[in-house]
């Protein structure tokens, strides 16, 4: 169950960061920086279907000014539509923006450590999706809404 994990430039650290915490935790993640210096946007998008469609969980790093980040947007749609387990990092105290109030925001360290517990807690449950999903199910959408739903809970209670 792979993890893509997709960053601009800004926000590199925070996504090394993201990456390290899920390797000590044997959990599988490619990071793709996606600010489009030196791509195409037929480069990038190529370059994410393919990731997306090899992953089981997308996280996207969020910039700091997201107004501005119509390829997050792209992405959140594309994953959605794979049903893909979708969580968003954003560091600093700003309100993300409405539109992203149904999926799991991650603002801490601690909130990396409650991601790999619902991860884990997928494997448990054999709540995990097998790759390649060739269209996917209803049961898979309906995983990748628990997974959303107890992510977000996790975060709001901290544990």
């Amino acid at each position: 169950m792979p993890v893509f994990i997709s960053f601009r430039h800004e926000e590199r650290l925070d996504a090394f960061i993201l990456n390290e915490r899920l390797l000590l935790e044997g959990i599988t993640a490619q990071l793709v920086q996606f600010d489009g210096q030196g791509q195409s946007s037929e480069d990038l998008h190529g370059s994410f279907c393919q990731q997306l469609g090899n992953a089981t969980h997308w996280v996207g790093v969020l910039p700091e000014n997201y107004a501005e980040d119509w390829w997050t947007a792209w992405l959140l749609g594309a994953a959605t539509m794979a049903n893909r387990r979708v969580s968003l990092y954003q560091r600093g105290e700003g309100a993300p923006p409405d539109n992203l109030g149904k999926w799991p925001i991650m603002r801490e360290r601690a909130h990396i450590d409650l991601f790999v517990r619902a991860y884990h807690d997928e494997c448990t449950f054999e709540r995990a999706m097998i790759l390649p999903a060739g269209g996917g199910s209803w049961a898979d959408r309906d995983n990748a809404d628990f997974f959303h739903a107890d992510l977000k809970a996790k975060i709001r209670r901290g544990f």
